[in-house]
């Protein structure tokens, strides 16, 4: 079933990774959209596994969990956030190549966008302005979940109780890896 089946415009113009998309725009990104359904309990995304869909949530509730030890499947987990439409995920791994960072599990019987990678790549190679539009509302999102972690990780260095403590090496270490090795 593809997502023009039963989809109006209107509620599609509600969902920020479409934000600024003209009828034709969303002419152009329903042609590769599908809407997929998962019952509750399904796992959509595993941490470490590897897809490059970019899904956009239109019904119920999904849970973002990463397991504390990566290679031990029975390792005590982190619920990182819970996600309710208009939320999407799967941007990381869309975007590049790598391993899924987190589960993504359906809390409740969800209704899913899917937009495949490969698609997407066809919209680009096609200079379809979509696409375009679709990178630059994620690249938003993006800076947005960065700037969130930015003030969480000030908060916690900031709640250390003695500032030699924020240069230990664990914290230097951390830094590094996120700031990919900037001079700040």
């Amino acid at each position: 079933m593809t997502a023009a089946d039963g989809l109006n415009t209107e509620r599609l113009k509600t969902i920020p990774l479409l934000n600024g998309f003209n009828a034709t725009d969303l002419s152009q990104i329903l042609d590769v959209m599908e809407q997929v359904t998962f019952e509750p309990g399904r796992l959509i995304l595993e941490q470490g596994g590897t897809s490059r869909d970019l899904w956009v949530m239109l019904e119920g509730t999904c849970e973002v969990s990463r397991r504390l030890e990566p290679t031990r499947a029975d390792s005590n987990r982190v619920v990182l956030a819970m996600l309710e439409p208009p939320g999407h995920f799967g941007d990381m791994s869309f975007f590049s190549p790598s391993p899924h960072s987190a589960d993504v599990k359906a809390v409740t019987a969800v209704t899913l966008l899917r937009i495949t990678h490969a698609d997407y790549r066809e919209l680009i190679a096609e200079g379809v302005q979509a696409a375009y539009k679709l990178a630059y509302n994620v690249t938003e999102s993006l800076v947005r979940r960065l700037r969130r972690m930015d003030d969480w990780v000030a908060e916690l260095a900031a709640s250390t109780p003695a500032h030699e403590q924020a240069h230990r090496p664990e914290w230097q270490s951390f830094r590094e890896k996120l700031f990919d090795r900037w001079n700040l």
